[in-house]
């Protein structure tokens, strides 16, 4: 049999988008609105949607208001390839098989047991790409270059320094005024979410005025915990006002060691709204070509002289926060 045969080619996408996601923070708060693209490289436009007041006009007359033409600013960005490649062998296969069970049964079964991992290491990449863009604006790449919204959209983050002295409460009562400004979306703001590094969440809470908000949250329970279930689950959190304060202490792990996203001293709070997007691109296979893209895609290759099952997945995502200006960076002050 040659090995260009195709028929040794299964297409796995259906399957791996399947398996059911992990729940995440980040992405379980709806922050970023998914869309499939046809292409490895997107260009979409930014419109500002501020609008000005009506004045008002006697009836039937000349001089009515107008509509100015929108402005809008292009923008043209890569979207990055992150695959995942995986050989199942006999040695993977032969201490699991059972009594009575073959041995094609025993491949499926191993091919979906590593499909679901792959998909779960999907999901924690992009719930990294979430949090690297929300809270610091940037997503380092190897070969498309480091994606950094600030200078993309030429916006400065707004910063807060939170007084403990002065009151925690007038810091954010400012600092949520400077997100609201900063937001130029459409969508309805739902409250505002801080997440907080270790450092800066002990300051918080030891504030006298928050100790009391912190303890009754945790005595009558948090919305935010009963809105997002199991992805909130593991994260210590408390409402103050309309804010959410999450103790947001996540590491992940690359090549070269661990990757820490959030500063122990500091904090972001941004809105409850849709504060930017999710591009999904093509398979980067001949049959993408002219392809919608999807959430991620896999297959599985058997080689023709039985010795392995290679199983190989892939996701092509760009994420962006594109109301950075509406994420505000928070520090602390005696």
């Amino acid at each position: 049999m040659s090995i260009l045969n195709n028929t040794q080619v299964v297409d796995r996408t259906e399957a791996i988008n399947y398996v059911k996601p992990v729940p995440t923070l980040i992405g379980s708060l709806g922050l970023f609105k998914p869309s499939n693209v046809g292409t490895n490289v997107i260009q979409f436009d930014v419109k500002d949607t501020t609008f000005n007041i009506l004045s008002d006009k006697q009836r039937n007359t000349t001089g009515k208001n107008t509509m100015p033409a929108p402005s809008f600013a292009i923008h043209t960005l890569p979207v990055p390839h992150y695959p995942i490649e995986n050989s199942i062998t006999y040695a993977e296969l032969a201490g699991v098989r059972g009594f009575g069970i073959d041995t094609e049964t025993s491949i499926e079964k191993a091919v979906a047991d590593e499909l679901e991992a792959q998909a779960q290491r999907h999901d924690i990449h992009n719930e990294y790409l979430r949090a690297s863009m929300l809270i610091n604006g940037v997503i380092p790449n190897t070969y498309y270059g480091t994606i950094n919204v600030a200078t993309e959209f030429t916006v400065t983050r707004p910063t807060e320094v939170i007084s403990l002295a002065a009151g925690v409460l007038t810091g954010m009562l400012s600092a949520t005024n400077k997100a609201k400004k900063g937001y130029k979306g459409t969508a309805p703001i739902r409250g505002y979410v801080v997440l907080c590094g270790a450092t800066f969440f002990n300051s918080i809470i030891s504030s006298p005025e928050v100790k009391a908000a912190y303890a009754a949250s945790q005595a009558n329970g948090n919305p935010l915990r009963n809105e997002l279930g199991v992805a909130l689950d593991g994260y210590t959190v408390f409402r103050y006002g309309n804010v959410d304060f999450i103790l947001y202490t996540d590491e992940f792990t690359d090549a070269s060691g661990s990757v820490t996203i959030l500063n122990a001293a500091q904090a972001v709070l941004f809105p409850r709204t849709v504060i930017g997007n999710e591009w999904y691109g093509p398979v980067s296979k001949l049959s993408g070509i002219g392809a919608s893209g999807a959430k991620r895609f896999a297959s599985s290759y058997r080689d023709p002289k039985d010795r392995y099952v290679d199983v190989e997945s892939e996701q092509n995502t760009l994420v962006l926060t594109t109301q950075f200006g509406a994420t505000v960076l928070l520090s602390t002050t005696a």
